[in-house]
């Protein structure tokens, strides 16, 4: 063994220069001289010329013997690398086209189908009812149009229902039918007059004609007169006319102080109805009415007055037959 200052015997550098250490001195086969040696390198003569000698197989005791190891792989250092075969990709192969997904219905990738619900066939109910009920009214239309084809209008008013053979005037003064002098009679201060007129409806007819008037003497016991007069015209919506309304209730009463019955002359039918009330102190009571009917028309007109005394009847029935057939003359067509 060497110290650490010395190398093995055998070399051209004398063992005696301290200067040089044992690694810088070169081997036997060496033919580098130490003075060229790079000092930084452990092995100054590798990359020398000369061959190469490998060392040694190792030995191994024991009963199996040292196998070498298997060749390099393809990936290992200083192997051949080998062409991969196992993708479609290899060096030389012939590519392989690419296989596109399988193609699916654009409903499948859509919103789905709505399933079928019961509820449509109550919707179908719905709808064909509705369908019917307005091929109900249209055929009910035609026909109603039918009926009125002479008409101008034929959904308009029919005033054929109500008109007849009199009219409302319009601007006519209801005061203005009859002759209210005819109380001047009986008495001749004038103490009221009322009047009012309605016209008639343009969908259903009707229309009336009102007026009251009162003359009234001075004192206790004067004389009073008074006049009334009611006008009514048919409508389409009524189910009695008023001239029977009127009668009915005028002619209810008998008795020893009441007398009514028929007229004729006036209209298509006339009534009469008298009333007398006798008091001993107060002035006595004479009611006389008239009412007529004719066509679309109902007239009545009542007369009444308070008397000491007697008043004649058949002077009360003229005077109202005369303002009957006044107000029927004035209203004709």
């Amino acid at each position: 063994m060497t110290g650490p200052n010395q190398q093995p015997p055998g070399g051209d550098v004398p063992p005696s220069d301290p200067t040089v250490q044992w690694w810088e001195r070169p081997g036997p086969d060496s033919g580098q001289p130490p003075q060229q040696a790079d000092p930084t390198i452990l092995r100054g003569d590798i990359g020398a010329p000369g061959p190469y000698t490998a060392p040694p197989a190792p030995q191994h005791s024991g009963a199996n013997p040292y196998t070498a190891p298997p060749a390099a792989t393809p990936y290992q250092s200083g192997a051949n690398p080998q062409p991969y075969t196992g993708l479609p990709y290899q060096a030389g192969a012939t590519a392989q086209p690419f296989a596109a997904p399988p193609q699916y219905p654009a409903q499948q990738w859509g919103t789905p189908p709505r399933p079928p619900s019961s509820g449509n066939k109550a919707v179908w109910w719905i709808v064909g009812g509705a369908v019917l009920l307005v091929g109900v009214l249209v055929i009910g239309l035609i026909a109603f149009a039918a009926n009125k084809a002479d008409e101008t209008n034929p959904f308009g008013p029919n005033p054929s229902e109500w008109e007849g053979d009199y009219a409302f005037q319009k601007g006519k003064n209801a005061c203005d039918l009859i002759d209210l002098t005819v109380l001047n009679q009986w008495s001749s201060t004038r103490e009221t007059t009322t009047h009012t007129e309605r016209e008639p409806s343009e969908y259903g007819g009707g229309g009336s004609y009102n007026c009251d008037a009162k003359n009234q003497d001075s004192g206790r016991s004067g004389t009073g007169a008074k006049i009334s007069l009611e006008v009514a015209f048919k409508s389409s919506y009524e189910t009695e006319s008023d001239y029977s309304r009127w009668k009915g209730y005028d002619t209810k009463t008998t008795g020893k102080d009441y007398d009514h019955g028929p007229l004729s002359g006036l209209g298509t039918e006339a009534y009469y109805a008298y009333e007398q009330r006798i008091y001993g102190s107060i002035p006595n009571d004479y009611i006389y009415v008239v009412a007529a009917h004719d066509s679309n028309i109902s007239v009545k007109v009542e007369i009444e007055v308070d008397k000491m005394g007697s008043v004649d009847k058949s002077t009360l029935r003229s005077a109202a037959e005369t303002q009957v057939r006044k107000v029927l003359t004035a209203l004709k067509k």
